[in-house]
């Protein structure tokens, strides 16, 4: 047995802004630059892929892209963070200026996340698969807008194929979910399912750890005391 465990916005000037300006510069013989380019970000996937997974619809607030600093300012503090992300996009949860502003970052095919402020003050992380998670079992007593809602984060499952397909190369992932974290070294831990009814339970190093990245079928876990919930246990 294995080793067990461990939409989119577009920075654009209003067509109003546009026509002004533009009238303005014919008025003064100039030529008008461009509008700026569609910023890339970012349906990573094709959603209907993951139409069958539950996502907490009622707690989630549109958030739009945010300006290029501020995508730029997201992207240092999930380096600092030694968050696994290749920043496409990210957002501010606040429009409010903040010395400690918090974020959610898109990652280029990865699980996407949301840097917050614990309760000690402290930058953390926390991936949008384990907000889903949280904000479904919580109902209305999570907060508003502790949910990923960039357009590159619109099936938070979909950051999990990079796992599957480590652990599970025939694995064509259909769902997933979040079932822990912890440990020394620390690991998040998540259930996959598979399209042909296969299922795997995955701990995977959390950002920054040395833990090893390690899973079980869903009959192996079984066999160790953790169900699988996703899946046909039976076919695991």
């Amino acid at each position: 047995m294995k080793t067990v465990f461990r939409s989119l916005a577009v920075l654009a000037f209003s067509v109003l802004a546009w026509a002004e300006l533009g009238a303005a510069a014919h008025a003064q013989g100039l030529a008008l630059p461009p509008p700026p380019p569609a910023r890339s970000a970012m349906e990573q996937y094709n959603q209907m892929e993951f139409h069958a997974v539950i996502r907490p619809n009622a707690r989630l607030v549109p958030r739009v892209s945010g300006n290029p600093m501020q995508v730029k300012a997201a992207a240092k503090a999930a380096a600092d963070l030694q968050a696994p992300c290749d920043v496409i996009d990210a957002a501010p949860l606040s429009a409010r200026p903040s010395s400690k502003p918090e974020y959610e970052i898109a990652c280029r095919n990865a699980l996407g996340w949301i840097i917050s402020v614990s309760a000690d003050g402290k930058p953390q992380l926390n991936d949008c698969v384990a907000l889903d998670a949280g904000a479904l079992a919580a109902g209305k007593a999570w907060p508003k807008g502790m949910i990923c809602a960039l357009p590159g984060n619109a099936a938070p499952v979909a950051g999990l194929k990079p796992i599957a397909a480590k652990v599970a190369p025939g694995c064509t992932l259909s769902n997933g979910t979040f079932l822990g974290g912890g440990g020394d070294p620390p690991i998040l831990r998540y259930e996959i399912a598979c399209k042909d009814g296969k299922g795997y339970i995955v701990d995977n190093p959390a950002p920054g750890s040395t833990a090893p990245l390690s899973s079980l079928t869903c009959d192996e876990a079984k066999a160790a005391g953790v169900a699988c919930t996703l899946t046909d246990k039976k076919r695991g």
